[in-house]
């Protein structure tokens, strides 16, 4: 699992430079395919997805980013889905970088979580998130895999 973090004072500053309802709209328009396409692909190194599986995440993952933004700086913690289809966007730095900018005025820095963290605090952040994600979508922060 991972946490999405700030490393300095002005990251949070321009944290505000993007409205909650610009990143929205952001988010909502915002094409992944070719990420889930890529998962999906003979060539992926890890276990291949299904398309439907990839699609489905890919959704988690949009309501994620629109999590942090509403929620950062508090520590959200994704699901190892989630986490998986983040570093396949981190990959391609060109569009993860420009997606950042749209989102939240400035790059999101992505930080795993070490072997030194306190487990608990990770769990409750964990389960915090997913209750932040119940009341913001309506259903729970899991994959039906398929």
């Amino acid at each position: 699992m991972a946490l999405a973090v700030f490393h300095s004072e002005a990251d949070l500053q321009r944290y505000g430079s993007v409205s909650l309802e610009e990143a929205r709209c952001y988010i909502d328009a915002l094409d992944l395919t070719y990420i889930a396409e890529s998962m999906c692909a003979p060539h992926y190194p890890l276990p291949r997805w299904t398309h439907a599986d990839a699609v489905q995440c890919c959704q988690l993952y949009k309501n994620f980013l629109f999590l942090l933004k509403k929620y950062l700086p508090m520590p959200l913690v994704p699901t190892r889905e989630i986490d998986e289809f983040w570093h396949n966007h981190i990959l391609y730095t060109r569009n993860y970088f420009h997606d950042c900018e749209k989102i939240f005025g400035h790059y999101l820095h992505h930080e795993p979580a070490s072997p030194t963290d306190d487990g608990q605090a990770l769990i409750s952040n964990f389960l915090e998130t997913k209750k932040l994600y119940l009341e913001e979508f309506g259903q729970p922060l899991v994959l039906t895999r398929t």
